[in-house]
């Protein structure tokens, strides 16, 4: 599998309207429910549709943090934002959204920090049930695979491009990626990809077909690559070895 790009973190606006939205009194929530129980049926216009819809997307993608907001502020403020006018100067909403982003950042890397103690556990243990199955094979880097079909001809070289069949998983089986699935293979040069496969494939030999258990340092490390793959997650893949051009 490739080894992707990670994105860089980046505090926007509209991400700290997000957190605010998200933190609104449980008063606050439960005085809007009760309204909402009275309310008539949504209309059927498309400007009320798309005035529901746009609520429904940021309600549905909050993470709660630990502030505690003014949800009629709030609202008055996203209201005043849409007509132009504002109760506070730029400069204080400039310097209250910076300090904002401080603490979602913070937010943030504290629930990264947790996923990569749990997920380096998690992977630790796997990675040792592994290496006590049959057939499963240990290298001095912490790669382990087993073979499920032999190969013949010259292994790849770094250097070379290879054709490959791959399904990836997650250690508790969740598909991530699969070319099987797309019935698509996939061409790219043996250094490219992540170092586990590069490995690997300097190891088999064209037609061969093995079961890949990748520790975190071999595929995508501390960060993961979001949204699929989690920080510090081990991998499992089958990998086949179509071709070396």
């Amino acid at each position: 599998m490739r080894a992707m790009n990670k994105p860089r973190t980046c505090i926007t606006l509209i991400a700290a309207i997000l957190a605010l939205l998200a933190v609104a009194p449980a008063c606050a929530q439960e005085e809007a429910n009760a309204a909402a129980a009275d309310e008539p049926p949504l209309a059927e216009t498309w400007n009320e549709k798309a005035s529901y819809a746009i609520g429904l997307n940021i309600g549905s993608n909050l993470e709660p943090d630990d502030l505690e907001l003014d949800l009629e502020l709030l609202l008055r403020g996203f209201k005043d934002g849409l007509e132009g006018t504002e109760a506070l100067d730029s400069g204080e909403v400039d310097s209250v959204l910076s300090e904002l982003g401080a603490k979602m950042q913070a937010h943030a890397d504290r629930a990264r920090q947790a996923a990569m103690m749990e997920n380096t556990a998690k992977s630790a243990a796997f990675l040792a049930t592994k290496e006590k199955e049959e057939g499963v094979v240990k290298t001095d880097s912490g790669l382990l695979y087993r073979e499920l079909r032999a190969g013949s001809g010259d292994s790849p070289t770094a250097n070379q491009t290879v054709t490959v069949h791959y399904h990836g998983a997650l250690i508790d089986g969740t598909v991530f990626d699969s070319t099987y699935d797309r019935d698509q293979p996939t061409t790219y040069p043996v250094s490219g990809f992540i170092p586990g496969w590069s490995e690997a494939l300097q190891l088999m030999k064209p037609g061969a077909k093995w079961e890949l258990f990748i520790p975190a340092d071999l595929a995508y490390g501390a960060n993961g690559s979001p949204p699929t793959i989690p920080p510090a997650a081990a991998l499992t893949f089958e990998l086949e070895l179509l071709e070396v051009e």
